[in-house]
């Protein structure tokens, strides 16, 4: 059964109790990186190892107000409200209801800034008020995550290079 999430507004990103930031340059453009996180989100799975299903609820236009559904290790389903939509610049959205217990509030956010050479520095942003079993999950599972997100970010890469 869904479990409802608690609203919070963008500042969260900052005042979270648990909060993770993960930064990794890619040689890519910004708005073919964009595309990928935001315009496509049927490619999640190809690129984010734990996704196994990612679309947007309703038809196009999307952008803030889209709600999203996700689905992560074939288990943990998610529906998401998208917060920010700045082409080539940031995405961020709020997890508003999802069959994972113990997490009261969640939010996540990607940046995209011109790094050196041509490439383009992505930073994902979690943000999130949980329950202290579940702020102890994500302390030990630090390691696992950074793993997750380096995978995630060199598929991605990859798959910008092709488009």
């Amino acid at each position: 059964m869904p479990h409802q999430l608690r609203s919070e507004d963008l500042g969260f990103l900052e005042r979270a109790p648990v909060r993770r930031t993960r930064t990794r340059d890619l040689h890519a453009p910004a708005d073919v990186i964009f595309e990928q996180l935001a315009d496509h989100p049927e490619s999640w799975p190809h690129w984010f190892g734990p996704a196994n299903e990612c679309r947007y609820e309703g038809a196009p236009p999307y952008g803030v107000g889209t709600v999203r559904r996700l689905r992560l290790y074939r288990l943990i389903r998610a529906r998401e409200t998208l917060l920010v939509w700045d082409p080539g610049e940031r995405f961020a959205y709020q997890v508003h209801e999802t069959g994972a217990r113990g997490v009261t509030a969640m939010m996540e956010q990607w940046t995209l800034a011109p790094s050196a050479h041509e490439r383009t520095r992505v930073s994902w942003t979690i943000a999130v008020d949980c329950a202290p079993p579940v702020q102890l999950l994500l302390r030990v599972s630090q390691r696992h995550v950074d793993k997750i997100f380096q995978d995630a970010m060199r598929r991605l890469e990859a798959m910008c290079r092709r488009s």
